[in-house]
């Protein structure tokens, strides 16, 4: 089934992403392409091949063991705060009095 422009155009509008008819267009032709690649993939028989969810088994976390540490002072956490209130950090409200953010 081929994507068509009606249906990337309701996906983009569920996505609240605005396209525009030339990209529109071409996004639904890039699109066909790949799906038509990825249809490729039913063509092997797979059957004999188990589900996997880590292509490189053996490997382990790398990761450092998490420690805790001493955290910073207040004075020292604060000191290039642009604005500071009651050992706060004071940030500009971004939402309205309805709490819109509009």
């Amino acid at each position: 089934m081929d994507l068509t422009e009606d249906r990337l155009r309701a996906i983009a509008n569920d996505a609240r992403i605005h396209l525009s008819d030339a990209e529109l267009s071409e996004m639904t032709a890039d699109l066909n392409l790949i799906l038509d690649r990825i249809k490729k993939i039913n063509e092997f028989d797979l059957s004999d091949v188990p589900p996997t969810y880590q292509p490189i088994a053996g490997h382990t976390n790398v990761m450092r063991d998490d420690v805790p540490l001493p955290s910073l002072p207040q004075e020292t956490a604060l000191a290039n705060a642009a604005v500071s209130e009651n050992g706060q950090f004071k940030v500009p409200p971004i939402l309205d009095e309805l709490g819109s953010g509009q």
